[in-house]
């Protein structure tokens, strides 16, 4: 059986300010260093053989705090936060004022739509399933620690649950520094 522990980077300013992340390449706030120390803690207890982790700085700032000394840490632009373009480092009053046409269509939350510049829920989806299907070939009988972003959680969690209504795709939130766990029981399985 392989275990993904799949852990969402502490907070950061942006988070703070309720401003879009996307891309934008910012590092954890003194609240998000806390976090990520009280998720090592909980890590700890995991007997973790693999670390993979986004290659933003706000996920890479958490892994190195919250996985295992011995480890290294391997950065897969597979597990990046989705893009959301134009929107990226406005707050939701921002990108309503910029573009209210595309705000008022909903674009972040129809799958084969993104605002501009940004990338689409598919798209996303399609690298995220793709990176997971390989770790469960490759990585048989392994303990492996995912260090992400929201939306991208909200992704590997469908994949371990690929009956998920659309409403229960969006409301699934995994908090910053939480750690949720999934299994593939064989090669190829989806638990």
């Amino acid at each position: 059986m392989t275990r993904v522990y799949l852990a969402r980077h502490g907070v950061t300013d942006f988070n703070d300010q309720g401003r879009y992340l996307g891309r934008s390449d910012v590092s954890l706030n003194e609240l998000g260093r806390k976090q990520a120390e009280e998720t090592k803690d909980r890590i700890s207890k995991f007997n973790i053989d693999i670390v993979i982790s986004s290659p933003l700085k706000r996920a890479i700032e958490t892994a190195n705090i919250i996985k295992p000394s011995d480890l290294e840490i391997l950065s897969e632009s597979a597990f990046i936060e989705r893009s959301v373009g134009v929107y990226e480092g406005l707050t939701k009053d921002e990108a309503k004022g910029k573009y209210p046409e595309l705000f008022a269509r909903n674009v972040t939350r129809i799958f084969n739509e993104a605002p501009t510049n940004g990338e689409t829920i598919l798209d996303a989806q399609n690298r995220v399933f793709t990176a997971l299907y390989i770790i469960g070939k490759v990585y048989i009988g392994k303990d492996v620690l995912i260090v992400t972003h929201a939306f991208v959680a909200k992704v590997v969690n469908k994949y371990f649950n690929q009956n998920l209504s659309e409403q229960e795709f969006f409301d699934f939130i995994l908090q910053p520094s939480e750690v949720k766990e999934y299994t593939f029981e064989k090669e190829g399985d989806f638990k």
